[in-house]
């Protein structure tokens, strides 16, 4: 992908055709030029609106901080911090800092409280709300609402970024195949509109190399689902482990310095691999069980073929 610098006066943030997908293929820190972090912080002021789960975001942006004080952020509650030399946050909506859906996007009441957000701070150039568990239970009609929502407060905001994201995988069975559902609208969305996604559930899904799925029968077919990464299961931050936070903060930073103008580096051809979770399917297509089936059945084939050999042998057969 290659940038075209936006050349409204009040940023200079980079446009994307094809959209620009911020993924598990984004995690690599020490892959972002020194210089480009300095840009994003120079040029990027970040409105985040959330609630439990999209705080793992910023715990992750604090402790890859607390590792390396060059990744500086300064992240104020309901308020644009000022640092120079600091990616600056404001963390909430108005005076809100616990944001559903309706306190940004839902409800007309919501919608004028973001528009009052950006009109009160004018110079936040990037603005993006976090989904809860939400997505497991929407339909698609609601999945069309957010993303109508959205689209119109890019209307009425030109000079600003939007990032959607994707609802976190953690859930599973009916719900986490809703919630898949509803996750591959958006991506589409994003795809087809040229969109700045922030793919929070492939982030849960992938780790290591790894990526976790679980099988789950929609009443016409069996489809692979994508879930939460079982290294990642646990309740240290935000609903997760500090892993997966700092996992969320590494993709955070590469998406801010390619919306300050960094062309990253393609992402790898295929980094599919097997799966992890137990019960799921793997890359084969086949159930683990189904896999331990065959590698003994294999292998009392191997044992009657010798047998037969030693036999013929024997007798002079």
């Amino acid at each position: 992908m290659t940038p075209a610098v936006n050349a409204n006066p009040r940023h200079s943030l980079s446009q994307w055709e094809g959209g620009l997908i911020i993924d598990h293929n984004c995690i690599s820190l020490s892959s972002i030029p020194s210089t480009w972090i300095d840009a994003a912080q120079a040029d990027v002021r970040f409105h985040y609106a959330h609630t439990s789960h999209g705080s793992q975001i910023v715990i992750g942006l604090e402790m890859i901080e607390d590792a390396n004080s060059a990744y500086s952020v300064n992240i104020g509650y309901c308020s644009l911090p000022t640092e120079s030399g600091a990616l600056c946050i404001y963390d909430g909506n108005g005076v809100e800092d616990y944001i559903t859906p309706d306190l940004y996007w839902e409800s007309a009441e919501g919608l004028q409280l973001t528009q009052d957000t950006l009109d009160n701070n004018p110079t936040l150039t990037v603005s993006m709300w976090s989904w809860c568990t939400q997505l497991n239970y929407y339909d698609q009609g609601q999945v069309q609402d957010y993303l109508d929502a959205i689209a119109g407060l890019e209307a009425a905001n030109p000079d600003v970024t939007f990032v959607y994201m994707t609802c976190n995988a953690q859930a599973d069975s009916s719900e986490g195949y809703n919630r898949h559902v509803n996750n591959e609208i958006i991506r589409q969305y994003c795809r087809n509109n040229d969109k700045v996604l922030f793919d929070f559930a492939d982030l849960d899904c992938w780790h290591n190399g790894v990526h976790s799925t679980y099988s789950y029968f929609n009443g016409t077919a069996t489809i692979t689902v994508p879930v939460e990464h079982p290294d990642f299961h646990g309740d240290e931050a935000g609903h997760t482990t500090y892993t997966s936070c700092e996992q969320k903060g590494k993709a955070f930073w590469w998406m801010v310095a390619m919306l300050a103008g960094w062309n990253a580096p393609p992402p790898p051809t295929s980094t599919t691999s097997g799966t992890t979770t137990s019960g799921t399917t793997t890359s084969s297509g086949f159930q683990q069980s189904d896999n331990m089936v065959l590698t003994f059945s294999l292998a009392v084939i191997g044992v009657l073929v010798v047998a037969c050999v030693v036999s013929n042998r024997r007798y002079g057969r």
